[in-house]
Formats: C-alpha cells, structure tokens, sequence
C-alpha cells in the first residue's frame, strides 16, 4: 500500500469487517513464498491474525496498559537505566556501543516492570543474547541458530523458556501475573509470557533519538531535550517518524469483494489514447477494484517520507510536532477530556506562509493564481527557456503546479494522519505503547543527564555520510537495525539518590499527565487550551472492537 488513502480504507474506522490481519504463519508464506518453520511456532497475540486467541489476550491485558498510572514506576526505570550506566563507567570507563546499552536496558525494564524479577549475571546476559539473536534472524554470524546458550538451546526456544519460567512465579498485579491469573486458554499463555520479552520498540527508539541529539556540535539540543520534557516528547516523535520500530505491519487481507475512490484518479488529464488490448492506466481510473482475497501490507517508512505530506522528511525536525507534540492521542470517555486528533505544522512541502495563504484564502483561487504564473513563466522573459529550452521549462512549470495541487488538496491534512504509524494502526496497534514512550523517554533523559558524548566527539559514518535508508541493516530483522555501531562515553552520575524530587525526571507523553504535571509555560497552557477547546472529531479505529 503506497497512498495514505489505501491506507486508510484498510486500517480506518470501521474495516475490521472488510480486512482481516494475516497471522505470522500466513505472512510468512505470503511475503516470502516458503513454508514457515514448525520449530518457530508462535501463537502469542501477536502472531496470531484475529482469532479468538488474540481476542482472548487482548482483552485480558488492554486494562493493565490503558489504566496503569506508569508515572509510579518511573524511578524504578531511572534506578534500572543508571545501574547500567555505572556498569559502563566501571567496567570500561563509560565507553560502550550506544545499542548494546540500549538493548541490555530495554531488556532490564522489561523483565523488571513486567514481570517484576531482577536477572542477574550470566541469566541476565543469556537472555540479552538469546533476545538479540531472535530478533536478527538473517544475520550470518548466526546461521548455525545458537548462541552458546545453555544446553544448545536456540534464541527461539530459549527466550520463551526463560519468558514462561519467570512469568508462572511473577508477583500479583504485575503483566506476567495478570496473564497467568486470566481467561486466556492454558496453551496460549507461555506463548504470550515469552511475547513480551520481545517488546524492544524503546531499545531502538532511544537510540536513534541519543543520536540525532548528539549530532548537534552546539550542545543545544540535548540541552533543550534534557530540560524540556515536551521538545523530548516531539524529539521522540520524530525519531519514530524517521525510523519506525518495525519494518512492515502484518498484512490484511480483504474479506468481500470491494471498489473504493482511486486516489491518483486525476479528472484535469486528458486521457491517453489506448490501443484495442491496451489497459487503462491507473490515474485515469475512478475507482480501484479489489478482489476478495487479496492481501495489503504497509511498509512504514515509504510513507514516513512521502514529500506530499512531510515537509523535508529527510531531516530530522522535532519542530514539525510543535503543535503536536504528542503520539498518543486520547479518547472521549468519561475518565479524560475531548481531544482532537491535531495536524502537523504544514502541508506536505509547503512553507508556513504557504499554509496561512491557503487557510486565508479559497483552495481555487489560490490555484487560479498559481496557474497564470505558471503559465506566464513559459515565456522568453524567462531566461532559463533561453539557457534550457522551451519545451523543458513549459515541462517543469506543469510538473510544479500539479505538485502545488496535489500538495494542498482538500483531504492532503486528512490524509496526514494515515502516513505516520510507528506503533501500527487500528485495533492491532501496540498495546504497550504508553509503557514503550515512558521507556523511551526515561532512556533518553538519563544518558543525557549523564553527558553522554560520542566518543572522542567523533560522529558515526551513517550520520556524517549517509542517508537514511543507508542507516539501516539490509538483513532480515524484527527491528530496524543500524547499520553502523554508535560507539559512546557516558559520564558518572552526579547524584546517586532517587528521592530528591529537585532533581527527578519530569516527563508527560500525552495532554492527560501534561494537564497533571503542573508545568507552567505560556507554550503549554496555548497547547492544553487547543486540545480542551477542541471539537472531537476523531473516531479513528484504534479503539477496541
């Protein structure tokens, strides 16, 4: 799926009768044409499309993730995130692999917040192994499928070993007990207990976000990340735009046959004349036909920086979320305020000035407006028609006014919304995200608090030289993998005591704990009001069904 608006007709308000998400078994089959190993069966609630073992286990767990005030666990992960910051400073001096620390951190968090155990040692560090393993299948330093884990076990088997071990002896109200306590089918819950060790979206994240931080020689930025925990949030924010956790969304596939709006149906174009057998081409079709059967897969990224819709999506811009700083969004129930899903700062490649003109003025006659100039620029009063010919420039004058109507269509900030979806979309969409963003959150801010640099101030090679698709491990990963190691320096903490309120983490990932966190900022109170003014319009299908 390639255009925001397929995207939409999938995953919007009211397809979960129409599409149906394939399991890993099917997806494996579908997008890879082989037959998926017996030995990696998994039916955790992940892998399982929309049965009713996915019903069952969401059910079960939606109220420790939605009800769960996770600000009462922050010092515990700033307690976890430091202890691994001492190790480094002890062992080896404070320099370290930026995602070697991020993943042992992440892993930590995990099996402590979720499951309320502390592993330590060589439990610790077989569990990171065998994590690490799993979820970089195509590596071929690890073709053999073993690790040295003990008793030969595979990263697969062993993970899930080590899941359902410390998940039976969890203690009361932690994820693993709610698990074990609950409805779910006997045979679905160790798949379910191990699923959870492999929630390492946060690993990933803060990585990529330490990163951008520290590639401002100024030292602003992380300055500014540091001590403003909402600039954090649209850091993050745009972090998760640039490098979406996960590859590519479960396929759907399509349950009856459909016909819905082609968005690159273009009514201004002349059609093309066809020969007897010759096929309409797609822009020139109405509406799109879609064939019971058929399967839909999203790939993140091509629509993360799609120029229509992003301004400059190559950089890394926190400022495209001033208005919007948030990913999660709240519902209109009787336990939170109405909150609008809101736009980002522009249209796709439009300037600031571009968007008020607009919003001041009729969509028509601006494009009237822009029409005449254009056409007045073909033209010999134009000296590139001299320098580069007629033909060429009448060429890049059409091609620029059709870019400027595409760009500020009447659906262009609806459509907005359905090219950003770093946790997924609709109701398969990440359950734990409010967990993962506090994760990330709290990752971020501790290496920062403890001057983390790259080491010797020198720059990794994928951030002076390389694109951003160049970034990223061309192997078969459940993440997006750097390609490059992040090698770093983090100093000792300045103050080693968690119950100093003066010197706590502050940190809000939504409008409900930005309203309850009592910052006071003229920029806050302009957000909170535009929130709490704003009509509730979105009935997007993140909600449960």
């Amino acid at each position: 799926v390639g255009h925001p608006a397929i995207v939409k007709e999938v995953f919007g308000p009211g397809t979960s009768k129409n599409w149906v998400k394939l399991s890993k078994d099917d997806s494996t089959l579908y997008l890879t044409h082989s037959k998926p190993d017996p030995k990696l069966d998994n039916k955790a609630m992940l892998y399982t499309g929309s049965d009713s073992g996915w019903k069952h286990t969401r059910v079960a767990l939606t109220p420790f993730f939605y009800n769960k005030d996770f600000t009462s666990v922050d010092k515990d992960m700033d307690r976890v995130i430091c202890e691994h910051i001492d190790l480094a400073v002890s062992d080896n001096g404070g320099h370290s692999e930026l995602l070697n620390m991020t993943l042992a951190i992440t892993i930590d968090l995990v099996v402590q917040l979720l499951y309320s155990v502390a592993l330590k040692g060589d439990d610790f560090k077989n569990l990171v192994k065998s994590l690490a393993g799993y979820i970089t299948p195509g590596s071929p330093s690890l073709y053999d499928g073993t690790l040295d884990l003990p008793g030969g076990a595979s990263c697969f088997d062993y993970h899930r070993k080590v899941g359902a071990e410390i998940g039976r002896n969890a203690k009361p109200g932690t994820l693993a007990s709610i698990i074990c306590a609950s409805a779910i089918p006997e045979e679905l819950k160790d798949e379910n207990l191990a699923f959870f060790l492999e929630a390492l979206t946060p690993a990933f994240a803060s990585f990529w976000c330490i990163c951008h931080a520290l590639t401002d020689k100024t030292g602003e930025m992380a300055k500014k990340i540091k001590n403003d925990p909402i600039f954090r949030q649209q850091c993050i924010k745009e972090s998760l735009r640039m490098y979406p956790p996960v590859p590519s969304l479960f396929p759907r596939i399509a349950q009856k046959d459909m016909e819905i709006p082609n968005p690159l149906y273009d009514e201004r174009k002349t059609p093309t004349a066809r020969s007897w057998f010759g096929s309409i081409p797609v822009e020139e079709r109405k509406t799109i036909k879609i064939k019971k059967g058929i399967r839909a897969f999203v790939i993140p990224s091509v629509l993360h920086y799609d120029e229509r819709f992003w301004f400059n999506p190559e950089s890394f811009m926190p400022e495209r979320w001033e208005k919007d700083p948030f990913l999660l969004e709240m519902k209109n129930t009787a336990a939170t305020a109405i909150f609008e899903k809101r736009k980002t700062v522009n249209y796709g490649g439009l300037l600031s000035t571009a968007t008020e003109k607009i919003n001041s003025k009729s969509r028509s006659s601006f494009l009237e407006e822009s029409s005449k100039f254009f056409s007045g620029g073909k033209t010999d009063s134009n000296i590139r028609n001299f320098m580069f010919g007629d033909d060429h420039e009448s060429y890049m004058a059409d091609a620029s006014y059709d870019n400027l109507a595409v760009r500020t269509g009447p659906d262009v900030m609806d459509l907005q919304q359905w090219c950003y979806m770093p946790m997924g979309l609709g109701m398969h969409a990440c359950l734990g995200r409010r967990l993962a963003l506090r994760m990330v959150d709290a990752i971020l801010y501790n290496f920062l608090d403890n001057e983390v640099t790259f080491y010797n101030g020198m720059v990794p090679s994928m951030f002076a030289t390389k694109t951003h698709y160049e970034r990223v491990q061309g192997i078969d990963c459940v993440y997006y993998m750097p390609a490059d190691p992040a090698y770093i320096t983090v100093n000792p903490r300045k103050s080693l005591s968690f119950k100093d309120k003066a010197n706590m983490r502050v940190s809000v990932v939504d409008y409900v704990e930005l309203r309850k966190s009592g910052i006071k900022s003229k920029k806050l109170t302009d957000l909170l009001a535009e929130a709490m003014l704003a009509d509730d319009s979105d009935d997007s299908s993140d909600d449960e069904e």
